[in-house]
């Protein structure tokens, strides 16, 4: 998801020069520089320097070791900003003392320029440095400032939600397959209708679900019977539960850290 970010805000017009990458590894320092075009270094210290803001792109239970190296070399006007799942603002205020912190949760489609990630900011947090975050994230997607509590629903619509969007895909093609395509056209029928669909809600923003299925469905018609069993089967309610346990678990994981 690092790389990701880099890549997004060389491409959106930031200078290569303003981007430095930290990591102990030298092999991925070395891959980092060369995909990029950035400077790269493995001394804390000599990558702070000239930041104005320092994002914490590591997993989770590799925070404390790193918040533990970082306490003493951040300077009180940086921004701090995790993508690290279930880590608070008050986990990281704590090791790093009462200063500007973001939390964001950002989404698996953010590697392709096309993610949305929500942005928690603490007070300390100026308008200026939630506006640069902002900038920072949409470089790759859309992105969102929600109060912190509102974190763990957004980890379960948009954090998990592309694993929803391929199991959709897998079930749909299964189908097509019991229907009688083969493989191939059944992947490509699925495919390009899901495009398709994405396109239309694109082109009308404000149209509603309901409304482009009045669309699709005539009555009596194909679409109204596979509907019907839908609908018969509760799979939007059962969907609706999906989404609450996934945000208890987030929670529950957040509470854990």
């Amino acid at each position: 998801m690092g790389q990701a970010i880099i890549g997004g805000l060389i491409a959106s017009g930031v200078p290569r020069r303003s981007v430095t990458g930290i990591e102990s590894s030298p092999e991925t320092r070395a891959a980092v520089s060369k995909k990029h075009g950035i400077r790269t270094t493995a001394q804390l210290a000599d990558g702070l320097r000239q930041a104005n803001v320092v994002l914490l792109a590591v997993k989770p239970q590799q925070l404390r070791e790193v918040t533990e190296a970082l306490a003493d070399l951040i300077k009180p006007s940086q921004l701090v900003v995790s993508i690290a799942a279930g880590i608070t603002l008050d986990w990281l205020e704590e090791r790093l003392g009462r200063r500007p912190l973001m939390r964001v949760m950002p989404n698996l489609p953010a590697t392709a320029g096309a993610g949305f990630s929500a942005i928690a900011a603490s007070p300390q947090a100026t308008a200026r440095q939630r506006s640069v975050a902002r900038a920072l994230f949409s470089a790759v997607g859309e992105t969102v400032e929600v109060p912190e509590s509102q974190l763990d629903a957004i980890t379960a619509v948009s954090g998990s939600g592309p694993a929803y969007v391929f199991f959709l895909i897998r079930a749909w093609q299964a189908a097509a397959s019991e229907l009688g395509l083969s493989p191939k056209v059944a992947e490509q029928a699925v495919r390009k209708t899901l495009e398709g669909s994405l396109a239309l809600l694109a082109q009308e923003p404000g149209t509603s679900p309901d409304e482009w299925i009045r669309r699709v469905a005539s009555k009596g018609g194909t679409t109204e019977a596979a509907l019907a069993v839908l609908e018969r089967e509760a799979v939007e309610k059962r969907f609706i539960a999906a989404l609450a346990a996934a945000a208890a678990r987030s929670k529950e994981l957040t509470c854990q850290s």
